[in-house]
């Protein structure tokens, strides 16, 4: 996790989002970039180009934004002209982050689609891991992590390694729930309990039966482990995993979950 982006449109969504990931960036010793994107209105009938103008607002906005966050390292600063979510992806891929953190209510303070939103559009247009942060969040310290899987979804460490990453670096404990669909499932799920990256985490199975209302059952979960964030694994193709059946409508984080956890985000193929 040497390179953290921030992608952020001044909110207090965006500003909570900030603060946690600065927090990571002091305790990995990473790079942290706060990345701005502005478009300029297509209009034949401007006297004057508005590039100028909104890029001077931007940077007045950003300069108010750190002084507001009373930032005590180092912050690389990006404003860029273009969509928020292909920015966003091209920078992450391009150069080479470890994670983005951001916030999934905007400035308009409308609770958008979550899988139809900025956020939402990024996680389908990079493999870099995101940590979103609903606008309900407050900042606290890690100290148990919730990870909602199903079979096949523990085996690769490369995907998972920035979750092990937060876990050993937090010294957080991992409580890994496991839905199965079936008793052959659960049977398969059971020797996931001895893969190998999972050696030195603090960590408990929970294995069950796949539930009607999957939200539900994660939510009380979340809950009875007193979580402070939430990790689902992305599958881009193929098989149909945790986070595809939690989001198979479409919902926004809150309507999920109702509570204040970020949600860590990892992609496998």
């Amino acid at each position: 996790m040497k390179k953290i982006l921030v992608p952020t449109d001044f909110s207090e969504n965006a500003m909570n989002a900030f603060l946690l990931a600065k927090e990571l960036a002091c305790a990995f010793k990473s790079q942290l970039t706060l990345l701005h994107t502005f478009q300029v209105p297509q209009r034949s009938d401007m006297l004057i180009s508005l590039d100028d103008v909104l890029r001077e607002e931007a940077e007045k906005d950003m300069a108010a934004f750190l002084d507001k966050a009373a930032v005590n390292l180092p912050v690389e600063i990006k404003i860029v002209k273009g969509s928020a979510v292909h920015v966003i992806a091209e920078t992450a891929e391009a150069e080479k982050y470890g994670l983005i953190v951001m916030g999934t209510k905007g400035a308009s303070g409308l609770k958008e689609v979550f899988l139809g939103s900025i956020t939402g559009g990024v996680m389908r247009h990079t493999n870099v891991p995101i940590l979103a942060v609903p606008d309900n969040f407050t900042p606290r310290p890690i100290k148990t992590i919730a990870f909602g899987v199903a079979n096949l979804e523990l085996s690769g460490e490369e995907i998972v390694e920035p979750l092990k990453a937060l876990a050993s670096q937090f010294d957080a404990k991992l409580f890994i729930y496991h839905s199965a669909k079936g008793a052959e499932d659960l049977d398969k799920a059971r020797l996931m309990e001895t893969v190998s990256w999972l050696n030195g985490l603090h960590h408990t199975f929970h294995l069950e039966e796949e539930k009607e209302n999957l939200h539900e059952s994660l939510k009380a979960f979340v809950k009875s482990k007193g979580a402070d964030m939430l990790c689902l694994v992305r599958r881009k193709h193929g098989y149909i995993g945790f986070f595809e059946r939690l989001f198979k409508t479409s919902v926004t984080l809150n309507e999920v979950f109702h509570c204040e956890l970020p949600l860590l985000v990892l992609h496998s193929e």
